[in-house]
């Protein structure tokens, strides 16, 4: 009789506990850029999950292109807290990151020397559920190592950023558009623009022009934008969406209307 009462007792009291969990963030992703931000929620991308990064053309080899869109991703979506960046090339150009807003001081830097050396220091870094967000500068994957790799990030619910760096053609060629398990996946070029007789004498007072193309996006179809970046104010970051084709029918043939102006969109960051 004793025995039941007690074990009636224990049961109440493990009923009174509060289950403790670990914490999970269920934030989205965040590049900064308020239009592209918006095209993000709408599709509700997650934070947590792994995000590809590449360039194009030749930045396919140096990822500067990729690397500058990332430091702003960074910013926007990991204000606070360590940052784990795995690389293997040892060339990561502190200068250029801290151009874009990112806290160098927030940097834990990781030596690999191989691409699978670089998952399992990357997946070991969100297992460790310390971090803001972890980065991997890396050329080849396997869809297994990427499904590891969401998982964790899942769990962890802090972001996975992979940058791609292809050093050959014939690696570029093979991983360009190889499956992956990865929620997004940029595409990231230069773009020219326009210059002032300042800026052709010197090349380096002009804004950064880039091309960003979401060549992948869970729950979204894909969508491309132009941002410029002005490394004399900070603050001052613009993007507005890259129009597309209308959609094809049957309609008669008939000269095609100006198209219209896009406005970009000023953002300031406190």
């Amino acid at each position: 009789m004793n025995a039941r009462i007690d074990l009636a007792q224990l049961k109440q009291r493990i009923a009174c506990i509060t289950a403790v969990r670990p914490e999970v963030r269920t934030a989205g992703l965040s590049t900064g850029l308020l239009p592209v931000d918006l095209y993000l929620s709408t599709a509700a991308t997650p934070l947590g999950a792994v995000h590809e990064i590449a360039g194009q053309g030749g930045d396919e080899e140096q990822g500067a292109a990729g690397a500058g869109f990332l430091a702003l991703t960074l910013k926007a979506s990991a204000p606070t807290g360590w940052i784990a960046w795995v690389t293997q090339e040892g060339d990561l150009y502190a200068p250029g990151l801290a151009a874009f807003g990112l806290d160098l001081r927030r940097l834990i830097l990781v030596s690999a020397r191989r691409d699978v050396e670089v998952c399992w220091a990357l997946e070991e870094a969100l297992r460790s559920r310390s971090l803001a967000a972890a980065v991997a500068e890396v050329g080849a994957l396997s869809l297994n190592a990427t499904r590891r790799l969401q998982l964790a990030a899942e769990q962890a619910g802090i972001p996975c950023f992979l940058l791609r760096r292809w050093r050959t053609q014939e690696l570029a060629q093979q991983q360009r558009a190889q499956p992956i398990a990865a929620v997004t996946r940029w595409r990231i070029s230069p773009q020219p623009h326009s210059r002032s007789s300042d800026q052709a004498t010197v090349p380096e007072l002009g804004p950064v022009h880039w091309r960003l193309d979401l060549w992948r996006c869970r729950n979204a179809a894909a969508a491309s934008w132009i941002m410029e970046f002005d490394h004399a104010d900070q603050q001052r970051v613009t993007a507005f969406p890259v129009p597309v084709a209308a959609t094809l029918a049957d309609r008669s043939i008939s000269p095609a209307p100006a198209a219209q102006s896009e406005t970009a969109t000023l953002l300031h960051f406190g």
